[in-house]
């Protein structure tokens, strides 16, 4: 079921008669340019009419239960609709107007709060954090080193852990800003300041808190008179309250339960990381966030919140040589050949996405209501920009390339086990069809090419897998997800240490368990819902974790005095065993 689209065939209309409004009022337009803006106006409503087409198609995959969804094109919002159920349990659609949590998005109005009272002279981006959190503390191992500063802070290049022991991602607590940043002070910062860009959600947080200690103001007070205010968010906030709790949408999640997985409705709590990820917003609030960030006027009643100057310092990669990379906030990319200011989000039962093209003027918001997917909200976003390209810039869309078909005898020479520094990928052939799992992920594989193949599913969208041959001709490896995989036989594996069967199980909350497995003699263990990751040892209960959301960090086993394990310390937070 897709919830009515009248509502975008109303903003169209609505377009129509104002760009025909600006042709009036300007020094004698050309006929050939009135006729110009009529045209564009009518491919935009047929863009709509297609993207509608899509999200269908992409609903019907029963990954997403709804979406919502903004374009903003040249400092006007051109399409706001909703599709999908908001709520399956009570059947209610999703609109424009439908409540999501963020997720990471948020840090891009963090990033704003910090900016703000670094124009009023408050805030030093290159001084040492105790310049404006005096009482901060944290282990520091690496003699010699600078200062950890707030630049670092905000484009992840501090070292900072991942999670606070006190509101992290895994505890349901729901504690103070400064309770959470308080909770840091016994734990080791993971890499020397700005010799590594590691994503952090304490990093942000961090600023989140100089934004109270220098404003004197709750931050969510702070955001709400300085940054969503003049930004006339109207339907956004840092806490849920009674205003927005009818219209949250419900979200859904994909829970580990040892060796399979099972939906569930998510957890509703307030991260004690709240400037990290804690927003709740609409598609049409975030739209008139990206009306700011293409240089438009969001609200007629008040000033944007930092100059222009300022926000286009914060689309530059800092600290890096690099065009691309993590800027004050904003993670700056590339879409074809169009540069991007950008920020996805995922967050207990959300899946989140706003991309602007600056130097286009062209942005789209995808909201939904589904916990790990990244592959359709991508998919979808990717979609809206191609069509918006092609109807107000004249561009044409790349047609990609079809997949052919490969009888099943071909494809079964990809088929068997693969694995690399972080993930294990399986491949079978099922029904005709090549299909993969990737630590516990499911994927489709679509055929390309000789060797490649495309890999989409809730994690992924034509996302590139390149196998290799050995000289015997035989597939032997695959570039994927950013790592090289190597074949493995299962019956060659290396036998487990026998005290690793007393280390598998499940521990911590029951909706985001971390589960500890063995597979073809490795240890993994299964983070956030998300993928099974590959756990080297240190030592008897000391394991490292690889290259992905935990890189750099460690898994710690605690023992009773018998010798019985109790649980593990993960994200700097204890995770008693389950006795399931």
């Amino acid at each position: 079921m897709r919830a009515p689209i009248l509502r975008p065939a109303v903003c169209t209309i609505a377009l129509i008669a104002s760009l025909s409004l600006v042709a009036l009022a300007a020094d004698q337009p050309s006929n050939a340019e009135k006729a110009a803006t009529v045209v564009n106006s009518l491919k935009l409503y047929e863009a709509q009419q297609q993207y509608a087409k899509i999200v269908d198609t992409e609903l019907a995959r029963k990954v997403l239960p709804g979406v919502s969804v903004a374009w903003v094109v040249d400092g006007q919002v051109v399409h706001t609709a909703g599709y999908g159920l908001a709520d399956l349990d009570r059947g209610v659609a999703a609109t424009a107007e439908t409540i999501y949590r963020a997720g990471s998005i948020s840090k891009l109005f963090n990033a704003v709060a910090a900016m703000q009272l670094v124009e009023q002279g408050k805030l030093d981006l290159d001084a040492p954090l105790q310049a404006a959190l005096p009482d901060f503390q944290i282990v520091v191992p690496f003699e010699g080193r600078p200062p950890i500063t707030t630049r670092q802070l905000l484009c992840h290049r501090s070292g900072m852990i991942r999670e606070a022991p006190v509101g992290g991602y895994l505890d349901a607590s729901q504690p103070s800003i400064a309770a959470t940043v308080a909770s840091v002070a016994p734990c080791v910062l993971v890499n020397p300041s700005n010799t590594k860009t590691r994503y952090s959600n304490v990093g942000p947080t961090l600023v989140g808190r100089a934004v109270e200690v220098l404003s004197g103001l709750p931050y969510p007070e702070y955001q709400q008179r300085h940054v969503l205010g003049p930004l006339g968010m109207t339907s956004s906030a840092w806490l849920m309250n009674d205003a927005l709790r009818p219209r949250l949408a419900k979200g859904l999640m994909r829970v580990a339960r040892g060796g399979h997985y099972v939906f569930e409705t998510a957890p509703e709590f307030e991260l004690g990381t709240i400037p990290a990820g804690n927003l709740y917003t609409t598609a049409a609030d975030l739209a008139r966030f990206a009306v700011f960030v293409m240089g438009g006027e969001a609200s007629a009643q008040s000033k944007p919140p930092i100059q222009r100057a300022t926000l286009e310092k914060m689309f530059q990669p800092q600290l890096v040589p690099d065009s691309t990379g993590f800027g004050l906030g904003f993670s700056v990319g590339k879409y074809r050949e169009h540069k991007t200011v950008q920020h996805g989000g995922a967050v207990y039962g959300f899946s989140t996405s706003l991309v602007v093209l600056p130097e286009e003027r062209i942005g789209v918001i995808v909201l939904s209501n589904a916990d790990i997917a990244g592959g359709p909200v991508k998919w979808l976003s990717d979609a809206a920009l191609d069509l918006l390209l092609k109807a107000v810039r004249g561009e044409t869309i790349p047609i990609p390339q079809q997949p052919s078909t490969v009888s099943a005898d071909a494809l079964a020479e990809f088929a068997g086990d693969f694995e690399s520094t972080s993930y294990w990928a399986h491949l079978e052939v099922v029904d005709g069809s090549l299909r993969a799992t990737l630590s516990g992920q499911p994927l489709t594989m679509a055929h390309v090419g000789p060797l490649k193949f495309w890999a989409d599913g809730r994690i992924m969208n034509r996302s590139v897998w390149d196998f290799e041959r050995g000289m015997d001709g035989k597939v032997t490896g695959i570039s994927a997800a950013g790592q090289k995989f190597m074949r493995v036989d299962p019956a060659s594996a290396p036998r487990t240490p026998s005290f690793w069967k007393n280390l598998v199980g499940r521990y911590g909350k029951p909706f985001i368990p971390l589960v500890i497995s063995e597979r073809h003699g490795q240890l993994w263990a299964t983070v956030e819902n998300e993928y099974d990751y590959k756990l080297t040892p240190v030592s008897r209960l000391v394991y490292n974790l690889p290259p992905g959301m935990y890189a750099d960090e460690q898994i710690v086993f605690q023992l009773d005095a018998a010798g019985k394990v109790l649980g593990l310390v993960m994200a700097n937070q204890p995770l008693p065993r389950r006795p399931d």
